[in-house]
């Protein structure tokens, strides 16, 4: 078996699956892919191999020992609920249970961090995404990024940024660990983790199917549909020995964004310059652009035909597990298939012109191009100027415009119609995944053995029209892949000896190898960039816990982390469109290890069964990263960045009162970071960079509560005591204590290298302070079932998406053009209905309503500003009211 195994695996590795044509330019050759995954897989097999070895020895040893549980029918454990299981102990976290991310509407990962405070997951193209916990990050939205929040699905790490948007479907429990892991298998978690559990099979039948259906209602987006199913089975194979579950889900949206490049005739067909007036020639605000000079004699770039409306979405996932529990063994494997497929539209954007020189917003960027309603605005503005102050003249006028302009934008985000734009080349995205894992337990009667191993693979291809105009400013296309071979080991006991010392010990292991081909047009010149990264990660650790005197206990752990990062980049351009100089930017390779020793302490004391504080320390290690976009990847400047650390320190007192009615934990924390590893895209003459770069030093301290409380517990009618009060509140304070960069400015003299400052800025993604509240009331008749309300609502400081505080770039003065939080988010708040309702017995069924951001406001999913290359901002808008219907059936 195993020998069949691994040959199954290597053919895997070396067939088509990884472009030849990158390959070969890159100078990889068959045969080293074969010998690094030889010697990776021997790694991840071990795990494997040990927990079967492991499992034949616990069966005899079941066979012929005494079962301390022998006769026990049935055995509870109480808790918080399936999810809250999931987490390490003294681990500051947040649970979720299917009921709770049902009620939430969470369907993905994206949408979690509205209930959690300091928590922030930002998304720029729905494939891949950046997780932040307490302001801490990586907003990289890369083939090769590596968060410092790693994505742990059924004890396998999902380290592809690709997969991380993690459909949350068929699930038993969600978790969130906030702040870095010290020890256990958390590779890189030097921000949290989160932990997701997949529902497992049973041997006895049972099922669910859900239908939803949702309806934008917005006043200015199309009010388009959504539809949605879920589904599982699960049935007994072979008595209680073996048993399977089958999940799947499809989600469909209608298309809501309206593209005004649309329905627009053959290129040939469209008026040139030089036959009509330069207004008649423009076709949705586009810049005609000529082989001879800047002013374009030709004809327009808009692809013919192109729908009204964009945002198009087709997304399914399977799953199918197997689970085998052997008799007299105290054996249980779950063997899981995974598959999903998401087909959609490119995401589009707003543009939002930004002249650096003028310091105003609202102007045309480089290319000519301004959007519609952002222009009409300034004329009606204009003319309210004039009709006031008839005395100005006309450049004080225009200028005064601008700048009431853009206030207006700074107030209210975006403009009049944020679901808008005109797009010469819209684009589309395909991404699919597909996984296969297992996941082992064994009990021995000293210790118990879990085995993981998990395989992880994923193919995308993506056109988008980057500058998000009718111009082709740098439209980009390209496609990336990586497969991930992922194992552990962990073993637990209860007793060293005759001490009653709990224990963990366990080792993990990661192979993955990302390629990734991007190509981009800028200015008519053809730039591509070629990209291949291995890494090569193991981890061993050990944790205890120790309970000194009655409740006085001791935990503590550490972990030996080691990664290796194997990296190789080409860069190459062609300036003229039809085929010319192929010029090498450069091509260049560079292999490091990063290793490091973490670990924690904590000290808890109960002063009773309702009253516990804990403290605790924590040392963190995420490895180094290597930056794509910079073909010299041995400078330490651009090529790559440090491996990050950090030393955090926790308080934390939890409470319960009012005969277990109210329920509170309130912490706090510090956090000390030297090189803080952060995303910056920066911007020359050139085009636009992506970089990941270290500031040297970086602290942020806080405080978070989370309390519920059930006021009418006992003291009103059973049919309406269920009420149910929480809030989170989430209060951060960050800051770059050390972190200077190197930026390229346009001057007369051509490009000059400008030192810039960003000490005493907030961190990316860091609002000040979060509050979340959520009111349920069940009110449950004996005639005609239970109806349960539920209202919440989210409150969010202003929130930068820059190392600036949102201020964007820094002009060649080293002037901040723009006003804080614009490239961010000012604060804003979300509320959010639902009605459910269960008939009366247990028949299966439930209904509800829902509405989600029920104000209808705007706000933003990332934005960022570019305006040194071509003198605009990017900004991705989220979705509007959305309202619907659904209804679950389960038996």
């Amino acid at each position: 078996m195993f020998p069949s195994l691994h040959s199954l695996l290597l053919t895997r590795l070396n067939e088509s699956h990884f472009s030849t044509r990158l390959r070969s330019s890159l100078g990889l050759q068959h045969a080293d892919i074969s010998s690094r995954a030889r010697t990776q897989l021997l790694l991840v097999s071990i795990p494997m191999l040990l927990g079967v070895f492991a499992g034949g020895s616990a069966s005899a040893q079941a066979a012929g020992g005494d079962d301390p549980f022998a006769g026990v029918e049935e055995m509870i454990v109480t808790g918080g609920g399936s999810a809250a299981l999931l987490a390490p102990a003294n681990t500051s976290a947040i649970a979720f249970d299917s009921a709770a991310l049902e009620a939430h509407g969470i369907e993905d990962l994206s949408d979690i961090s509205a209930q959690v405070p300091n928590l922030a997951i930002r998304t720029q193209d729905q494939t891949n995404a950046s997780f932040f916990i307490r302001g801490v990050g990586l907003q990289d939205f890369g083939a090769n990024a590596s968060s410092s929040v790693p994505i742990f699905q059924d004890g396998i790490a999902r380290n592809p940024s690709a997969t991380q948007l993690v459909g949350l479907y068929d699930i038993q429990g969600l978790n969130v660990l906030k702040g870095p892991q010290g020890s256990g298998n958390f590779r890189n978690a030097s921000a949290g983790a989160f932990l997701i559990k997949t529902r497992v099979p049973e041997p006895e039948f049972s099922g669910m199917a859900k239908v939803s259906y949702g309806r934008i209602s917005s006043v200015d987006a199309r009010d388009a549909n959504r539809y949605g199913f879920e589904t599982a089975m699960n049935a007994p194979i072979y008595g209680d020995i073996i048993s399977m579950r089958i999940a799947a889900r499809y989600d469909h949206e209608n298309p809501f964004f309206e593209n005004g490049c649309a329905n627009r005739t053959e290129i040939l067909d469209r008026p040139r310059r030089d036959d009509v007036g330069l207004e008649a020639a423009r076709i949705c605000g586009e810049t005609f652009q000529s082989q001879q000079g800047t002013t374009r004699t030709g004809r327009s770039h808009v692809e013919p035909f192109l729908g009204r409306f964009l945002n198009e979405v087709d997304d399914w996932g399977m799953r199918g597990s197997v689970r085998i529990q052997p008799p007299d063994s105290n054996m249980d494997w779950v063997f899981r298939l995974e598959v999903s497929r998401l087909n959609r539209d490119a995401t589009v954007g707003q543009n939002i012109g930004v002249s650096n020189n003028l310091r105003q917003i609202g102007r045309q960027d480089n290319g000519s191009y301004i959007d519609p309603d952002i222009e009409l605005r300034r004329l009606e503005l204009l003319a309210q100027i004039t009709a006031e102050n008839p005395g100005l003249r006309p450049r004080e006028r225009r200028n005064l415009s601008y700048d009431l302009l853009g206030k207006e934008l700074y107030k209210d985000p975006l403009d009049r119609n944020p679901y808008r734009g005109d797009f010469d080349n819209p684009g589309r995205t395909l991404l699919e995944t597909y996984s296969a894992s297992t996941t082992g337990t064994i009990e021995f009667d000293e210790f118990d053995l879990e085995v993981n191993l998990g395989y992880l693979d994923y193919r995308k291809s993506q056109r988008q029209d980057t500058d998000v105009s009718s111009n082709r400013r740098f439209p980009s296309q390209g496609n990336d892949q990586a497969y991930e071979i992922y194992g552990s080991l962990d073993f637990g006991g209860e007793v060293i000896g005759d001490f009653p010392i709990e224990w963990d010990f366990g080792l993990y292991s990661m192979h993955e190898k990302v390629e990734a081909f991007q190509e981009q047009t800028v200015n008519d010149a053809i730039r591509i960039n070629k990209f291949s990264q291995e890494i090569y990660s193991f981890g061993v650790f050990a944790k205890f816990d120790y309970e000194i005197f009655e409740g006085f206990n001791l935990s503590a752990g550490a972990r030996y982390n080691w990664e290796r990062k194997d990296f190789q980049v080409r860069a190459t351009r062609d300036e003229t469109p039809n085929g010319g100089i192929l010029i090498v930017d450069g091509d260049s390779g560079n292999q490091r290890t990063w290793d490091a020793v973490t670990g924690f302490a904590t000290l808890r004391y109960d002063f009773t069964e309702e009253v516990g504080t804990y403290i605790s320390y924590t040392r963190g290690f995420k490895a180094g990263h290597f930056n794509p976009s910079r073909p010299d990847a041995k400078d330490p400047t651009f090529g790559f960045a440090d491996p990050e650390r950090i030393d955090s320190v926790e308080w934390h007192l939890s409470l319960e009162a009012w005969a277990n009615r109210v329920k509170a934990d309130f912490g706090i924390f510090y956090y000390n970071y030297k090189n803080y590893q952060v995303f910056r895209l920066t911007t020359t003459g050139a085009g636009v960079f992506r970089n990941i770069e270290s500031a040297r030093q970086a602290r942020n301290y806080g405080a978070e509560l989370e309390m519920t409380v059930t006021p009418l517990e006992g003291y009103a009618p059973e049919i309406v005591e269920g009420l149910r009060l929480a809030v989170k509140i989430g209060w951060l304070e960050t800051n770059f204590t050390e972190f200077t960069v190197l930026e390229f400015r346009q001057f007369e003299s051509g490009q000059i290298s400008v030192p810039i400052n960003y000490a005493g800025n907030p961190l990316i993604n860091s609002a000040n302070l979060e509050i979340t509240g959520t009111v349920t009331w069940p009110i449950a008749t004996t005639r005609f079932g239970t109806f349960t309300p539920q209202y919440d609502f989210q409150w969010f400081d202003d929130t930068p998406f820059d190392p600036n505080n949102g201020r964007g770039e820094l002009n060649p003065l080293g002037e901040s053009v723009l006003p804080p939080a614009f490239i961010g988010n000012r604060a804003y708040i979300l509320h959010n209905v639902r009605l459910s309702w269960e008939p009366p017995g247990d028949s299966g069924l439930k209904l509800a309503g829902w509405c989600r951001n029920l104000e209808d406001r705007r706000y933003k999913t990332f934005a960022v500003d570019i305006s040194t290359f071509s003198g605009q901002t990017l900004n991705y808008v989220a979705d509007p009211r959305l309202c619907g219907v659904e209804g679950t059936f389960s038996f």
